[in-house]
């Protein structure tokens, strides 16, 4: 079952990705990034407290 919902969504996936215009890896890049920045400031604060 795992397997099947891992094919399932890369599947999914691929699709998406072969439908997306400009606008949306426009804003697919956007989240990503906030994504990333978000983790780093998670991660800053969690590991480099101030002492």
């Amino acid at each position: 079952m795992m397997a099947m919902a891992v094919v399932l969504v890369v599947f999914l996936t691929a699709v998406g990705i072969a439908n997306f215009d400009t606008h949306s890896l426009i804003a697919l890049g956007v989240v990503v990034a906030a994504a990333a920045i978000s983790g780093v400031a998670f991660s800053w604060n969690r590991y480099f407290k101030r002492q």
